[in-house]
């Protein structure tokens, strides 16, 4: 096989797996820290690319993949660190990296944190792609996760599933409500639902929602919307 076609071989493969790529060489750390990614042996590639923001704080590529390394042990409800320290560090990363904007936008390893406020503000949309973009979720009380959930979507639209309990066996149901919305102001929406939850006193279908960063207001319900939920409550 020629050298040509192995590197083309090489090329698509990073492409395909999502693996940020790097026209310049890599410092020995990062590439110890790198060849620890691939194996799946996080702690050792926690330890090497940490090594490499010793030497140069600004490292992107350093601040990039150690966000990757947290996010992916977070969505295994291991927790080394916090959300807001992963956005830190994307956020050294593409302030010295523009182009790794839009590379976070679609890198699988980044995934758990895709559909929040901060990430989306890091990645530079405007508030109303980054609204569209942002899942909402209701309190997690118990084992069975969010008792509320609300995405909007460009069109205008948007979809609310509830978790109910039937009443003559208890049996836990997630149906969905649907309807459209508009915009006020940047900030204030107004909706109309199709069909309401039964367990709303107000059976209002028109009500307005108010938006601040990563909470979601809306008119009748008593509680609020986050961008994140409890993803390892018991």
């Amino acid at each position: 096989m020629t050298q040509i076609r192995i590197y083309l071989l090489t090329l698509f493969l990073f492409i395909g797996l999502g693996i940020p790529l790097n026209s310049e060489p890599l410092s020995e750390t990062n590439q110890k820290a790198i060849d620890a990614f691939y194996q799946k042996n996080w702690s050792q590639a926690e330890m090497w690319f940490k090594e490499s923001l010793k030497k140069n704080p600004n490292d992107p590529y350093a601040n990039y993949n150690l966000a990757c390394v947290y996010t992916i042990l977070l969505s295994q409800c291991e927790y080394l660190t916090e959300e807001q320290d992963v956005f830190q560090l994307l956020n050294h990363a593409v302030t010295y990296k523009k182009s790794y904007k839009s590379l976070m936008l679609k890198d699988k390893d980044l995934s758990l944190l895709r559909n929040t406020y901060r990430f989306n503000e890091i990645a530079g949309l405007s508030p109303k792609e980054l609204f569209t973009n942002i899942f909402w979720f209701g309190p997690s009380p118990g084992a069975y996760g969010p008792i509320s959930d609300i995405k909007f979507d460009a069109n205008g639209s948007f979809e609310l599933s509830l978790v109910e309990f039937r009443e003559r066996d208890g049996a836990l149901e997630k149906p969905k409500y649907r309807g459209k919305y508009q915009w006020i102001s940047e900030k204030v929406l107004q909706l109309e639902f199709q069909k309401l939850p039964s367990t709303l006193p107000n059976q209002t279908k028109k009500r307005q929602a108010r938006w601040n960063k990563n909470i979601l207001e809306i008119d009748g319900f008593d509680y609020q919307f986050h961008d994140s939920p409890d993803r390892c409550s018991a």
